[in-house]
């Protein structure tokens, strides 16, 4: 199927899409590389500016670092040298000549203000300044807690403090001394004054936005500069664990520092430099502003050269796009419309076709370019050539305003497509038609919806008259069954006591022979209606078609055959076995009285698997696996007239006396209340064959014939019987008495109700009629329940059904028999119900 793309050929506007397209990508291109190498550059100028402050940063740390450990070192050999003094030849020395001694050692470093010497009690003994009170005790100090606990093996370092004599800051440092074994002996101390770290740090010439910090390991500040007397003895921990390239809040000025940390050898502290982040790039970011504004403005410009460009080969695309349009437009339509389109110039007979028109045409849909080849290739059903003619001259001659038609074209399948074409003719100035155009739409679908929906309403309506006929067929058959009921039970009676070979005899037999006729008609009305109690068990198909083959064989006319092919195995059918048996007997006996002068009766029985759904001439078949019956004659056929009548009853083409026009619509009820179908096809001289499709539903067995049996007879039990017909009701006491029971007997439910509530226990079985004028047999059946809850109870009816039954489950009925009734039907049912043995 073709598109809008294939209608306008891709070279003009695909053509300037793909100019524009490459004009703006070379110009992004372009573009984008100026401003990748000016970022690139602004980002090597980043990492250069971070190089040279790492390196300058770091360099002035480890040279701070160098100079500051002199300084602690020096403090630190001191504190040796006095401890190894005290603990060797500090005995020998007076006590007063002590803070002397100390004052001389403390002279060698001008940093250093005050020695101590506290012993391990914690009470400071000896101090380098003679106005120092002594027996202090200083227990309590860090510095005496760190160094008797051993939580430190050397140096130990104090937080910082400010000295109460000179308001200075100042720091504690400490070693331990030893007693004569080696124990914890005191600890000798010297406080270093911290000015003049602060006075050599001030001499560095950082510029501005930078600072020196001297602090402990754990963050403790001790010196800044530039100062900042207010963080004195504050911890901050961040600057210790930073480095160069970590962008950290700087604690003191709260701004973004980059910093450099060096240790100071042998002692508890670092040196940190810091400089502000935006001081430190300052330069870098002059200059990445200045590059940023060259590359906007390059980009700009660049940007602005492939906007005029693109809009350039717009216009020239717009202009030659607007040449096209009408016909693209008319292409959409085209594809839109799910029709084909055509257009004849008369003239030169050349015709255009859409693409869908080909479609529907076929293979030479391409090769037809004239309305002679079109003519020439195209078949278009025989029975609308002349229509199709007729339209297109009465069109050319002026006599129609437009060119309408439906008509069949042959499809390479061997299908035939119906077409619906609409068209008109253009004609000059003198009137004369010059050029035709017109549209073709496939209607294919709606004419077979058409079609089948007629096939519904039809079936729809059969159906309908089949059950209006039915209904009144059943009411018919009831009230028939009542008269028959009498004849035959009296009958019987009579004809068991007349004499054997009398001409009453022969007389009674005359009437049950003519009894069983009528029976036999009022079955069949009932199984046409559908109305009558049957008993839905699987059955073997095969059983019953042989069956009824072996009855037609012994009555085969002369000159006719049968021929039969049965195999269908052990399928099974859920129905009932009388009904099939009437189905095959029906279909063969009419095939058989369709050959008067001789033939061939085919019978055909096999499993068919049904895929989809599938339309017969009566049901519709739905997918799973079938058993098939196929009964073909090769008769004179059946002729249309009386075709479609075949399924109406009472309807026959037989003589009078010969048939009761049954049989099919009998036919018809049984096969469709089983869920199948019929299929039928004849032709005039050649017979006919009847297909009947049934839902298989698993395998059975054949079944076996039980052999006859004598009557069963009862031993005094009472059984209530009740009938609104009397003569039944005496019939039915007849034949009960016969059977050796106590019959006693009612014509009005009423009254039987009110004998048993009198006496429940006086009867052992109820069997009463279902349709009566007061209470019907089931409700009577529930209102003896209810009076005593286990006795026996048989309902009879004339016109049972699928209600029936329901009903009488519900109220607990134990056996449902259908009239008319004779002598064994009623041994037999009561036997089943009380459990009388033979």
């Amino acid at each position: 199927m073709s598109s809008s793309s294939a209608a306008l050929p891709p070279s003009g506007s695909q053509r300037f899409k793909r100019l524009r397209i490459g004009g703006i990508i070379l110009g992004a291109f372009v573009i984008l590389a100026f401003a990748s190498s000016s970022a690139y550059d602004a980002w090597r100028a980043y990492d250069n500016s971070l190089t040279t402050t790492d390196r300058e940063l770091n360099n002035l740390a480890s040279a701070l670092a160098e100079q500051t450990a002199w300084t602690w070192q020096a403090v630190d050999l001191l504190l040796r040298d006095t401890a190894r003094w005290y603990q060797k030849d500090g005995r020998n020395v007076a006590p007063q000549r002590f803070d002397e001694v100390l004052a001389i050692r403390a002279a060698g470093l001008p940093q250093v203000r005050l020695i101590t010497i506290a012993d391990a009690q914690g009470i400071q003994r000896h101090s380098s300044r003679q106005s120092s009170p002594s027996d202090v005790d200083v227990s309590d100090r860090s510095y005496f807690i760190a160094q008797r606990d051993g939580a430190v093996s050397g140096l130990f370092m104090s937080e910082p403090l400010v000295t109460h004599s000179e308001n200075r800051a100042a720091v504690v440092l400490s070693r331990r001394l030893n007693d004569e074994q080696g124990g914890f002996g005191g600890v000798v101390t010297a406080t270093v004054d911290l000015e003049d770290l602060k006075q050599f740090y001030a001499a560095v010439n950082l510029g501005g936005d930078s600072a020196i910090q001297l602090l402990r390991e754990d963050g403790t500040l001790l010196v800044r500069n530039p100062p900042t007397p207010s963080a004195l003895g504050r911890k901050f921990p961040q600057l210790v664990a930073g480095s160069i390239g970590q962008g950290l809040l700087g604690p003191i000025d709260g701004q973004r520092d980059f910093i450099a940390v060096a240790h100071v050898k042998s002692t508890p502290l670092v040196v940190a430099v810091t400089r502000e982040k935006a001081r430190a790039l300052q330069p870098w970011r002059d200059e990445a502003i200045r590059v940023g504004w060259r590359t906007l403005i390059a980009t700009l410009l660049g940007a602005l050269t492939v906007t005029v460009l693109a809009r350039q080969l717009r216009r020239i695309e717009v202009g030659e796009h607007a040449l096209r349009e009408s016909e693209e437009r008319y292409a959409l339509a085209m594809e839109g419309a799910n029709e084909g389109h055509w257009d004849w110039d008369l003239a030169t007979d050349r015709l255009f076709l859409s693409p869908k028109m080909k479609i529907w045409v076929g293979p030479s849909g391409d090769s037809i370019r004239t309305r002679s080849a079109w003519s020439a290739q195209i078949v278009i059903h025989p029975d609308d050539t002349s229509r199709v003619e007729a339209a297109m001259r009465a069109h050319l001659e002026g006599r129609t305003p437009r060119y309408e038609c439906e008509y069949r074209i042959h499809q390479p399948g061997g299908q035939w497509r119906w077409m619906f074409v609409r068209g008109r003719c253009l004609r000059d100035a003198a009137g004369e038609p010059y050029r035709m155009v017109g549209s073709t739409a496939d209607i294919t679908a709606e004419k077979q919806a058409q079609a089948d929906k007629e096939n519904l309403e039809a079936q729809l309506r059969q159906s309908q008259k089949m059950e209006a006929i039915g209904t009144l067929a059943g009411g018919i058959a009831h009230d028939f069954n009542n008269i028959l009921g009498a004849i035959l039970g009296y009958g019987e009676l009579a004809y068991q006591h007349s004499a054997a070979g009398s001409a009453m005899r022969r007389y009674l037999d005359n009437v049950m022979h003519a009894a069983a006729r009528a029976k036999t008609l009022v079955d069949r009305i009932l199984g046409f209606s559908r109305s009558g109690l049957s008993e839905r068990v699987p059955v073997n198909v095969q059983s019953v078609i042989e069956e009824t083959l072996e009855l037609l064989e012994a009555s085969l006319q002369a000159g006719i055959r049968i021929e039969s092919r049965l195999d269908a195995g052990d399928a099974a059918v859920i129905g009932d076995a009388t009904h099939l048996h009437q189905v095959a007997m029906n279909l063969c006996t009419n095939a058989l009285h369709a050959m008067e002068r001789g033939g061939v009766l085919s019978v055909i029985l096999e499993c068919v698997e049904v895929s989809e759904h599938r339309a017969l001439s009566r049901g519709m078949l739905s997918p799973g696996p079938h058993v098939r019956l196929v009964v073909a004659d090769t008769g004179m056929g059946i002729p249309p007239a009386v075709f479609e009548r075949i399924f109406d009853p009472f309807f026959t083409t037989k003589g009078v006396g010969v048939g009761t026009g049954l049989g099919l619509s009998l036919i018809h009820g049984i096969v469709i209340d089983l869920g199948g179908g019929i299929d039928v096809t004849t032709k005039a001289g050649a017979g006919s064959r009847f297909e009947i499709w049934l839902p298989v539903a698993g395998e059975t067995g054949k079944h076996t014939i039980e052999a006859d049996r004598q009557l069963p007879r009862g031993h005094g039990e009472t059984v209530m019987i009740v009938d609104d017909e009397r003569a039944l009701v005496a019939l039915a006491e007849e034949i009960l008495a016969e059977l050796g029971y106590e019959p006693v007997g009612f014509a009005s439910s009423r009254e039987a109700l009110q004998a048993f509530a009198a006496e429940p226990q006086r009867f052992d079985l109820l069997l009463t009629d279902e349709a009566m004028p007061d209470l019907i047999g089931t409700e009577l059946a529930r209102e003896i329940r209810a009076l005593r809850r286990n006795i026996p109870i048989i309902v009879m009816s004339g016109h049972g059904d699928a209600e029936l039954a329901k009903r009488a489950a519900t109220v607990g009925v134990d056996e449902v028999l259908r009239k008319p009734l004779q002598s064994r039907d009623l041994a037999e049912a009561i036997m089943r119900v009380l459990g009388v043995p033979h």
